[in-house]
């Protein structure tokens, strides 16, 4: 979100966020930072019915780059099970984290409690789920991995074991 506090019909207000008032942004990057597409949100659009907002925001920007095997990373407003079995049939790989409320999460997965470097998954199709707790519980989905878990070393040298769906 980019700052705006003058006049703009398409300006948003997010209570959340430090600066409240804004123009939307959703923006469509190489690994390096390099800006590949843009799209500025102007309220409200036709959405298709099953997958929502934000898997029409992906499939806009990804538009001339679907069926060539890219490997997209999102965070969770976009993500959902929807997305991402749509995306496997388009040969285009998706990995990020998700919001526990999607739907089409699995129930089991989302309600279970876990000790701080468990980790639970479980696979629906090509997408997998997978749930590991730190310091609070990560929720992501991808249909690229196989859930297995790696050696991590942070800033400090420390090495802890994670998913490598949260290393990527």
């Amino acid at each position: 979100m980019v700052l705006w506090r003058g006049r703009l019909f398409f300006r948003q207000y997010i209570k959340n966020k430090k600066r409240k008032y804004g123009v939307k942004f959703y923006e469509l990057c190489e690994s390096n930072g390099m800006i590949l597409r843009i799209k500025i949100y102007c309220g409200k659009s036709e959405t298709s019915a099953e997958m929502g907002h934000g898997a029409d925001v992906v499939f806009e920007l990804m538009e001339d780059y679907l069926d060539k095997g890219y490997m997209l990373f999102t965070d969770n407003f976009c993500n959902s099970v929807a997305l991402a079995k749509a995306l496997t049939t388009r040969k285009t790989y998706i990995c990020g984290t998700l919001r526990s409320n999607r739907k089409g999460n699995s129930k089991d997965l989302v309600k279970k409690k876990q000790k701080k470097g468990e980790v639970a998954w479980c696979r629906n199709e090509s997408v997998v789920l997978c749930k590991w707790r730190d310091k609070r519980e990560v929720l992501t989905i991808t249909n690229m991995h196989k859930v297995e878990s790696v050696e991590v070393r942070n800033r400090n040298g420390k090495v802890t074991m994670k998913p490598n769906i949260i290393r990527d």
